[in-house]
């Protein structure tokens, strides 16, 4: 369908009123306020304490939400090791998207102390977790510095120097110990002693202070570092000390997430979370709303833009309202572009998706969405190839959206998805392709020939040349159909001539030189053919060139001419494109026969334990397969919309039209409310 007519809605209220009416308007659903440009008011001042309560309240909400997501992986951790005995309440991911009344929604402020306050024990709770987990880090740190020393049999502030002498402690590796051996062999003042067998072993020196830098040169070069830990009792009791604290601080940072476990994660906390996090991003949607505004002492100015299958609903309760309130409506100026709002079906919105990623079309512009839901699932069918995997792919996706039951505008790639799914069963059967299992095995299996293709169109791996024949003919058709868009919007935009000259002279092109080639390979020596196809390929070309003369002066038009017939280059660089349908639909079905062939091996080669490991192989494999060529297919698709197809016709730059109340995430308004809106 094309995209909604919008009309502008402009209105002048008491100031008074302005929460009311913005109130009003998020309830509609279906208003977009836009950048009021009047001459009689300035812009709109909010208050900016307002703003910056909003902002705290959604940081410290986002902070919870970080939080209790880190704690989550530690308490699975010690659940994990019976650590902790308890077992968390998790959302179910298959729930529908909750709901919520409009005037429950706008009375969450009611309630938010509750939340706000766990939040703030939350705070604290982080807080003194960083403070516990850098004295635990510290506690373990010193603990690996002590027991390097764990053997020694007195204190290491009992090391230190005489009148004459030197007695000093410290670590060296323990494949240097040989060495320092050596080194106090060569001098007769001094003894060294060595007590663990870590890696690092303690190391004791005692000699006389005039040998004391030498010696500790020469120990200096074994890695010797000098202890400079200031512990006033024994290694052992030190390091006895250390570990009861480390057991202590660890107990109190799991306390820490055990009572995250039992008091926060809870859907019902993390529910009413949610449920402000969306009242306070339409609060700020608001605000920023009211800057689009203009005012004046008392009174505030206001424009929108809505669908024009809004207008009555809009009229009715803004008319019906207590506000001080004068509106009308009009048309879009010629000068201005409303934004963009498709109405489509709910298959074709799941497409939209894949459109806005590249441009949101322009108001002005056919939308792209009904062809681009054809062609991409008509294309995901041939990437993937396999009648089994289609049928995986679309009980799966119906499975979840029959669950979920999912609004228009929900889950969108599980729609494509069982849309794809249901292409690549039919295709699937076309080409005979069942998990990568040989169509003449599937023959051998009903007592048919070998060869026998009946049931099936062709087989890929069996007859390439014809896949790659209809890979190609896909994309011819694709491209002719853009450019019929292209000729449509030129007609409709008074450019009759580049229409006839630059777009169907492609057709009468393309048309000649089918003829042709049809000619020299199925109807040789039919001259009328051969001729016709020369002729219609010369007019085509002739058309080309006068299309690059258009709108052209002077030696430009010849250029233009003769530079247009470079587009032909470009025409046939595209659909070499669509080889990737060819690769994908290939590479699904050998990638299938593989794990089928490595499977049969192990059957053979293992027996009894062979059907085991061959069945885990053909699980893991198949499934593999329909992930990464599913993958695949959307990647590659969504490239051949957007580049070989919106190449043709396609304008883009468009902005969505986003309307009060749209920046909700978390939750929709009740089915009674939401029916009452015609917008996204």
């Amino acid at each position: 369908m094309p995209n909604a007519t919008m009309k502008k809605l402009i209105g002048v209220g008491n100031s008074s009123d302005r929460r009311k009416l913005l109130k009003s308007l998020t309830k509609l659903g279906c208003i977009e306020i836009t950048d009021c440009k009047s001459e009689f008011a300035e812009k709109s001042q909010i208050n900016d304490s307002e703003y910056d309560e909003i902002v705290l309240k959604l940081a410290k909400l986002d902070f919870a939400k970080e939080f209790i997501k880190e704690q989550k992986v530690v308490i699975n951790g010690l659940i994990k090791k019976k650590v902790l005995d308890i077992k968390l309440e998790k959302p179910n991911l298959l729930d529908k998207k909750p709901e919520v009344d409009f005037e429950d929604f706008c009375n969450s402020r009611d309630w938010e102390s509750e939340v706000y306050d766990k939040i703030a024990l939350l705070e604290e709770m982080k807080s003194e977790l960083v403070e516990k987990k850098s004295k635990l880090s510290k506690a373990k740190n010193l603990l690996n510095e002590v027991m390097i020393y764990k053997d020694l049999k007195c204190k290491l502030t009992d090391f230190g120097a005489t009148k004459y002498a030197e007695a000093l402690i410290g670590s060296i590796p323990k494949s240097k110990v040989l060495q320092a051996q050596e080194i106090e062999n060569s001098f007769a003042d001094c003894v060294i002693e060595t007590f663990g067998d870590g890696q690092l072993v303690a190391l004791a020196v005692l000699c006389l202070r005039e040998s004391s830098e030498e010696i500790l040169s020469k120990l200096a070069d074994l890695e010797f570092v000098q202890n400079n830990l200031y512990v006033n009792t024994l290694p052992s009791v030190k390091i006895s000390d250390l570990q009861i604290e480390i057991k202590q601080l660890e107990f109190e940072i799991n306390h820490v997430a055990e009572v995250v476990a039992k008091d926060f994660i809870t859907n019902e906390f993390d529910g009413k979370c949610k449920l402000l996090q969306d009242f306070y991003n339409v609060e700020m949607q608001k605000l920023q709303t009211q800057k689009l505004m203009a005012e004046t002492k008392s009174s505030f100015v206001f424009e929108a833009w809505y669908p024009t299958t809004c207008e009555e609903t809009i009229t009715k309760v803004l008319e019906e309202s207590e506000m001080s309130l004068y509106f009308y409506t009009r048309e879009p100026l010629e000068e201005e572009v409303p934004p963009t709002y498709t109405m489509n079906n709910a298959l074709v919105t799941s497409y939209e998706s894949v459109t806005n990623m590249f441009s949101v079309p322009n108001y002005h512009e056919i939308d792209p969405n009904p062809f681009v839901m054809f062609f991409f699932i008509l294309f995901f069918g041939v990437m993937i190839s396999d009648a089994g995997y289609g049928l995986l792919m679309t009980l799966g996706a119906g499975i979840i959206l029959a669950i979920k039951k999912p609004r228009k505008h929900e889950m969108s790639l599980v729609k494509i998805i069982l849309a794809g799914g249901i292409s690549t069963i039919i295709w699937g059967i076309l080409f005979g392709g069942y998990f990568g299992i040989d169509a003449d095995v599937i023959n051998g299996w009903f007592g048919l020939p070998a060869g026998t293709k009946s049931w099936y169109w062709f087989s890929p791996l069996q007859e390439p040349v014809m896949m790659l024949a209809l890979s190609l003919a896909l994309g011819i058709i694709q491209m002719l159909v853009g450019m019929a868009i292209n000729a449509y919007s030129l007609f409709k935009t008074k450019k009759p001539f580049d229409a006839i000259f630059g777009v169907f002279s492609w057709y009468v092109l393309l048309l000649g030189l089918g003829l042709f080639a049809m000619e020299g390979f199925l109807f040789k020596g039919n001259t009328a053919m051969k001729y016709s196809g020369i002729a219609m390929l010369a007019v085509g070309l002739l058309g080309l060139m006068v299309a690059g003369g258009l709108h052209k002066k002077g030696a430009k038009i010849v250029s233009g001419a003769f530079g247009n017939l470079y587009s032909i280059i470009n025409f046939f660089s595209d659909l070499l494109s669509y080889t990737r349908l060819f690769g994908l639909g290939l590479a699904t079905s050998v990638i299938a026969m593989v794990f089928n062939q490595i499977a049969m091996v192990m059957i053979q080669i293992l027996p009894i334990v062979g059907y085991v490991v061959a069945i885990f192989l053909l699980l893991v494999g198949h499934l593999f397969n329909i992930a990464i060529n599913t993958l695949g297919a959307y990647v590659h698709n969504s490239r051949l919309q957007f580049v070989e197809f919106f190449g043709k016709f396609y304008e883009g730059g468009g902005r969505l039209f986003v309307p009060l109340g749209s920046s909700m995430k978390n939750y929709n308004f009740t089915l009674e409310q939401s029916e009452k809106q015609s917008a996204k």
